[in-house]
């Protein structure tokens, strides 16, 4: 049976073409810079090499040609001699005198040249050493008779070197070029079959293209809700049939799906909303719960009482324990009021000093309390939920303070998160710290609700906070002998204008 080649088949193939088409180019490539260029540069570099060399013996035989020996400056003849031995040594070197490259014509020449160059460097070095010592006589015989003739047969030697580089460099640039044309003739079948393969890509991406975009249309169409549309007509390909097929079945799932869907949602909105109310009144036996509590010392007679002994404590001039006493007072009526109301930071900060003062006239100068409030936050504008600083504050003299014979610090820090919405308040003591097991113990009730009967202060500022948004949480560090840091993270609250005019409207001033 005939297998017909998937559409992924015949892309992976264009693409293996294309690419081995692409490395054949590249090999092509590097190989004319790397064969034929180089093998021009070469040439070129080894004509310039001899041409230097040249230049360098005829600069010498020149100056010693016009130097007059009888009265001739010396200085400059030694000078232009330096120079031109100067060219003639960096550019004898270069010149190919290699056999494996040169041709044997070629390499005896070279080795002409060397041993004359040798001989000719040999006797201008005893001519200059003549000339020095001013022996100007001996220095013309030796230059007429030794150097001239030496120097005409090395200028004979360097250009026939020169003529045969030449004359050999012909019939191998012959070679050369026709394997460049032969190299350019491949670069261009190359090119043509990438150009090919390309054209075959894109055309197949073309067919490939336009069912997909019928499914984009189709899939914009189920974004919106509009699931009635009708089926994506199915291709011929193999691979693109069998998507719009499986395509056209999903949308009709997905149909049947969300009749079921909207069936099963209003079933939990029913569902939800019984539990909504069954919520709701389990929050009103708590609250009944926590007035009944309440209500066990009538507020009014408690406060009645403590204005008899604020009276008394005046009329004794006992001004200490009057204001310890109205700060008792302050403290009740507020730890009384309804923990869902949200106050003034700047009551809370006020509970915290009473609290302090209290707390203080008991301990002495064995504690101490620091706040550190950002410049840029106002008090009475920022709103906080009632009783929401003071049980932390408590629990961090009570537990980490007092137990420490010495006393320590609380230190207090409120700063606004204005890019995220939150307002950070930080209460950190030097007290005894909690051990790890009992941390991981708070910790996890701290996560849990229910009743406690330990810090019931910081439990319940946690449910508090849980309740309120679901960015508020209270955490907790402590390092055992170091001190405990209780952070708290909760909505920050700011009135505006509007808002504290509307609240100053509503004041009841009769």
């Amino acid at each position: 049976m005939h297998r017909q080649i998937t559409l992924k088949q015949r892309m992976g193939i264009c693409l293996v073409a294309f690419f081995a088409a692409l490395a054949a180019q590249i090999f092509l490539s590097f190989y004319q810079s790397g064969t034929v260029l180089r093998e021009l540069d070469d040439q070129m570099g080894n004509f310039n090499a001899i041409s230097r060399f040249q230049g360098g013996v005829e600069r010498s035989l020149t100056a010693l040609d016009n130097y007059r020996w009888e009265y001739g400056d010396t200085g400059v003849l030694l000078t232009e001699l330096e120079g031109a031995f100067s060219t003639t040594n960096a550019w004898l070197w270069r010149i190919n005198g290699r056999l494996d490259t040169a041709s044997e014509e070629q390499y005896l020449l070279y080795s002409a040249v060397c041993t004359t160059y040798k001989t000719y460097a040999g006797l201008v070095e005893e001519l200059k050493s003549q000339i020095a010592a001013g022996q100007n006589a001996e220095a013309a015989q030796l230059y007429y008779n030794k150097v001239a003739p030496c120097g005409s047969y090395l200028r004979q030697y360097a250009q026939q070197l020169l003529n045969r580089a030449i004359a050999d460099a012909q019939s191998r640039y012959t070679t050369v070029s026709e394997l460049s044309d032969r190299v350019k003739w491949g670069q261009t079948v190359v090119v043509g079959l990438c150009l090919a393969l390309g054209l075959v890509t894109a055309w197949s991406m073309m067919r490939l293209l336009t069912p997909v975009q019928q499914m984009i249309g189709a899939s914009q169409a189920v974004v919106r809700g509009e699931l009635d549309t009708p089926d994506v007509p199915v291709p011929q390909q193999d691979e693109m049939g069998r998507l719009a097929e499986a395509f056209n079945r999903m949308k009709r799932s997905m149909a049947e799906q969300v009749t079921t869907l909207q069936e099963k949602n209003e079933m939990e909105q029913a569902l939800h909303q019984q539990k909504t109310q069954a919520l709701e009144l389990q929050n009103r036996m708590e609250r009944s719960r926590l007035q009944q509590l309440r209500s066990q010392i009538d507020p009014h007679f408690l406060f009645n009482t403590l204005n008899v002994i604020l009276q008394t404590a005046g009329q004794e001039t006992a001004y200490r324990t009057q204001a310890l006493i109205t700060a008792l007072s302050h403290l009740l009526r507020y730890s009384l009021m309804s923990n869902d109301e949200q106050v003034p930071l700047s009551r809370e900060v006020r509970i915290v000093d009473e609290y302090y003062s209290i707390y203080h006239v008991r301990f002495g100068d064995r504690v101490k309390m620091e706040w550190r409030i950002s410049d840029s936050l106002d008090l009475t504008e920022t709103m906080v939920p009632s009783f929401i600083l003071q049980p932390i504050v408590e629990n961090a003299f009570k537990h980490g303070i007092a137990p420490k014979e010495e006393g320590g610090r609380v230190r207090i820090r409120i700063n606004p998160l204005r890019e995220k919405g939150l307002l950070y308040i930080s209460v950190c003591d030097n007290g005894v710290g909690i051990a790890p097991e009992e941390l991981e113990r708070i910790t996890t009730a701290l996560e849990e609700s229910g009743e406690r009967w330990e810090h019931i202060g910081v439990y319940n500022v946690a449910a508090r906070l849980r309740l309120r948004d679901k960015r508020s949480r209270l955490i907790i560090h402590s390092h055992l002998g170091w001190g405990t840091a209780v952070s708290l993270y909760l909505p920050l609250v700011e009135l505006t204008e509007e808002e504290e005019l509307e609240d100053d409207s509503s004041v009841d001033c009769g």
